[in-house]
């Protein structure tokens, strides 16, 4: 058991007592007045709720975690946050991406000095139901995104009654993933249907899931560098062994062969976490199981079996073909829009967001593009650390930008750059480059061991042993990878 609950067993069990005597009803009672296992020498700045907000129309409970600005929460913008999937939880992204703690190995908490609520009030909520800790388990049919963004709309009209000082701020709609259909579906409803008091001023979309069939064009062959001039100019008899070996030892080290079974044998996971941790969405599920988080989080109903996404929700749900259909709705009503994708994202390629925001409109069975006119073309952008952050293009009332070395999950594994382009998009270019950003050089969040050093105090020198091991090694692995892959019989896969 971590040592932690036991220390404190006595005080949390006081704390969950405390708390169930609330009234549900009001915003007090939703207040977080402690965090179990919080464990960081900077103390939480900042107010927290977190709670059930129950939807009139079918008594559905929506589970939302409130974090305050760290600046000005009266007059600083609220921010709605979703996760994608379909049936992921936003609560991933609030430990896992942008959120202002983080979880370590211990189950303890830390600090998050990329926490997108440094100038923001940033509302993280499980939906729909039937993901996380929002209840029940829907039926398949209420389980399309046009249901979805409806109960969406009936949240923040609930949210603004328990929240009233929120009414009539500027408020943005933010995610990643399926929330490329959520969002658009939403924004739609919001327009032709606007609630009261409620100032929708923007939206950003990361790494957007938007049509089914644009998504997943891309240029693969210039993407990949598998084309060479001397493959196509040269002698290709005089390279054929050159070739061989420089394309087969990049595959069998970085990707699965999509006819093996056998990628857990790759020297290294298809994809990582990077700052934040290769664990982190472990150490995650594990502190959302814990009886004491769940009570200070008030989830009283009953223990909920927390996991990141719930495959009977993603089982059930019916997606949409294409986003799409939406957006000339939304263009043309003056909010400030935002797409980025991380460009190293191999679940959707910017070159696809890129293709759906351009291509031409077409009268046949072909998905239909935007066709967006270019207002500023395209052009690099650096961030606060004065380093190359991507590229990006202004077209017609909207903005694409992507994020260098960033993947499906941006936050998670470029967070100063995230932080920096949510920060710009909101408050603007010239006010995000007046404010102060981490200048931490490691930029870890989680997951690494930070007892030592990069050199262990000894200095640069001590390293070059370990290089010169390490170059070795890798290099006795790829040939041995090479060697393998021409003995391993192929095996079919059968896709779901």
């Amino acid at each position: 058991m971590v040592s932690w609950i036991g220390r404190n067993a006595a005080l949390l069990g006081a704390f969950a007592a405390a708390i169930v005597s609330g009234d549900a009803n009001s915003s007090s009672s939703h207040q977080i007045t402690s965090l179990p296992g919080y464990n960081d020498a900077k103390p939480i700045n900042f107010d927290q709720y977190a709670g059930h907000i129950p939807l009139p129309s079918n008594g559905q409970k929506m589970f939302y975690w409130l974090v305050e600005s760290e600046s000005n929460p009266s007059t600083d913008p609220l921010v709605l946050w979703l996760n994608g999937g379909p049936g992921c939880s936003s609560l991933t992204g609030f430990f896992a991406e942008l959120g202002p703690f983080v979880v370590q190995s211990d189950l303890s908490v830390k600090r998050n000095p990329y926490a997108w609520n440094r100038k923001a009030n940033v509302v993280f909520l499980d939906s729909p139901a039937g993901v996380g800790f929002s209840q029940p388990l829907l039926n398949a049919s209420d389980y399309t995104d046009d249901f979805t963004a409806g109960r969406l709309v009936e949240f923040l009209k609930q949210f603004l009654v328990l929240y009233p000082q929120y009414k009539n701020r500027d408020f943005y709609i933010t995610g990643e993933s399926y929330a490329g259909m959520y969002i658009p579906f939403l924004v739609h409803k919001l327009i032709t249907d606007p609630v009261e008091n409620l100032h929708l001023t923007g939206f950003a979309i990361g790494n957007p899931f938007t049509d089914t069939v644009i998504d997943g064009t891309f240029n693969t062959l210039q993407s990949c560098n598998l084309l060479d001039r001397s493959d196509v100019y040269g002698d290709v008899c005089l390279l054929t062994q050159v070739t061989s070996l420089r394309s087969s030892m990049p595959q069998q080290l970085t990707s699965a062969n999509p006819r093996r079974r056998s990628s857990a044998k790759l020297v290294r996971p298809l994809t990582h976490r990077g700052v934040i941790g290769p664990c982190q969405a472990l150490y995650t599920a594990q502190y959302l199981q814990l009886y004491a988080v769940q009570r200070a989080l008030h989830v009283y109903d009953m223990h909920v079996n927390w996991v990141s996404c719930n495959p009977r929700v993603t089982s059930r749900y019916t997606r949409t073909r294409s986003a799409l259909p939406k957006y000339p709705t939304i263009l043309q009503a003056g909010l400030k829009a935002l797409v980025y994708s991380g460009d190293a994202d191999a679940t959707v390629p910017f070159l696809g967001t890129q293709r759906w925001l351009t291509t031409p409109n077409m009268d046949n069975n072909v998905s239909d593009g935007l066709d967006l006119s270019i207002v500023s073309p395209w052009q690099s952008w650096v961030g606060p650390d004065k380093q190359l952050a991507g590229y990006t293009v202004r077209y017609t009332n909207l903005t694409f930008t992507t994020v260098k070395g960033a993947g499906h999950m941006v936050p998670a594994t470029r967070p100063l750059h995230a932080l920096y382009l949510f920060e710009c998009f909101v408050y603007g270019q010239v006010a995000c480059d007046s404010f102060a950003y981490p200048k931490d050089s490691l930029e870890y969040l989680s997951g690494a061991d930070i007892s030592v050093g990069f050199d262990g105090g000894r200095g640069e020198g001590a390293l070059i042993p370990w290089a010169i091991t390490a170059v070795v090694v890798v290099l006795g692995s790829m040939l041995g990878l090479v060697f393998w892959a021409k003995k391993e019989p192929d095996q079919v896969v059968e896709y779901s």
